[in-house]
């Protein structure tokens, strides 16, 4: 008895043991419903959906970002067709060069443009530094040889490298930032005839043909280097001016116009007007009609292709009486904005020019005492709305409007009335 009792003990002892290590029988058990099966719930820390307008770019910034970006270049960067200068001042008010003074004077009223006397490679860097002008026009003569007598091979190749360096340097220096530089020279037919001598018919042969080698040396050299050096949204552009071309109109004198322009390969004419300024809109109106029709076709260069480098009648000219010459100098931009030119320089911020008794003669915008004349602050407000027409003009359109018109605004605007 006692034996049977431990043989039965020994055997439920072995069947539990067995059971710890998983040897039972697989058995599934029976159920009413087939098991569901588990999804597991998505993590607290998944990111939602990003709209693609909102996604940064390589830059950081998102796609909205780097459109209002945009837009804010490009209205910036518009050509608002009215400009001025900075050439010798004989007055200035701060401690600052002549040169930094003006460009001061010239942001505060309103202008994204600037013409000046590059005397040397770095002016420009010197300006652009403090100030982010659009569009940057300047005097440059490179090795500034003497064509008169005949261009030789040595003054040709000298001023060649001296041009293309310099345009290299722009490239580069600029290259992205939207940048536009017109490089030219002061009043061509001055060079091109004998003493400034307006009464001169002919001019030689000799003459001519160094003036149209230098020229086109000058255009080769910025050409060259434009295809030579990798660059986007910036560009140089070579001009000639003209000054003398209503000569050449109906009187057939030998002129930069008709003699020289004909047989070059420049980007642009630049027309120092004041032999139009005080002539009848239709006289105004054949004359850039000559020019246009001497300039020779050229691919890729952005029209119009003839702008006005300089015109002003100076204060002088009118008794120094403010008012009048504010009207005359408004009457004298209206015919030229009437006429198809890319922009329209008026002579100057200050004054350059003494008359015998030493006054200042009047070409400015702001006079000799420093106060804003009523051009200048009638040309200040065209300026400013301006700017309003085109942001406006975007907003509405979805795109800037057209150079026509644009200066279509401006001859509708009311200080033109």
């Amino acid at each position: 008895m006692k034996r049977s009792l431990c043989i039965l003990l020994a055997i439920f002892m072995l069947t539990g043991a067995l059971g710890m290590f998983g040897c039972e029988k697989d058995e599934q058990p029976v159920m009413d419903e087939p098991p569901v099966d588990i999804i597991d719930p998505e993590p607290d820390n998944e990111p939602e959906d990003i709209p693609e307008s909102e996604e940064p770019t390589d830059d950081g910034l998102t796609k909205e970002e780097l459109e209002a970006m945009q837009v804010k270049h490009d209205l910036e960067n518009y050509n608002y067709i009215i400009g001025t200068q900075a050439f010798d001042p004989g007055y200035q008010f701060t401690d600052q060069s002549p040169l930094m003074e003006l460009t001061d004077r010239i942001v505060a009223w309103g202008s994204n443009m600037i013409k000046f006397h590059a005397t040397d490679d770095n002016v420009v860097d010197e300006i652009l530094e403090k100030h982010d002008f659009d569009y940057v026009f300047m005097w440059y003569y490179g090795s500034d040889p003497n064509f008169k007598d005949g261009l030789g091979v040595w003054e040709s190749k000298m001023d060649y490298k001296t041009v293309y360096n310099y345009t290299k340097k722009l490239l580069t220096t600029y290259n992205g930032t939207g940048k536009t530089f017109y490089i030219g020279h002061w009043e061509g037919d001055w060079i091109y005839l004998d003493n400034l001598n307006t009464s001169q018919k002919e001019v030689s042969d000799t003459v001519t043909d160094g003036m149209i080698q230098w020229l086109n040396n000058r255009q080769k050299a910025i050409d060259d280097a434009k295809r030579d050096t990798p660059h986007e949204n910036v560009e140089v552009w070579n001009y000639v001016e003209v000054n003398r071309p209503s000569d050449a109109l109906n009187d057939s004198f030998d002129r930069v116009v008709n003699r020289v322009l004909p047989f070059t390969n420049v980007d642009y004419v630049s027309y120092s007007a004041y032999d139009t300024m005080d002539a009848s809109e239709k006289r105004v109106s054949e004359v850039i009609d000559l020019i246009y029709k001497n300039l020779p076709k050229k691919d890729g260069v952005p029209e119009p292709r003839v702008f006005i480098g300089e015109v002003a009648q100076p204060a002088a000219n009118c008794d120094f009486n403010d008012q009048r010459h504010c009207d005359v100098n408004l009457n004298i931009l209206k015919k030229y904005l009437k006429c198809d030119v890319k922009f329209v320089l008026y002579w100057q911020m200050y004054c350059n020019e003494k008359l015998e008794n030493g006054k200042s003669r009047g070409f400015w915008l702001v006079n000799s005492d420093g106060e804003e004349t009523l051009l200048y602050q009638k040309t200040s407000e065209l300026l400013a709305d301006g700017k309003i027409y085109v942001r406006s003009f975007f907003d509405d359109q979805g795109r800037l409007p057209t150079h026509e018109e644009y200066r279509a605004f401006l001859l509708n605007h009311e200080i033109f009335d």
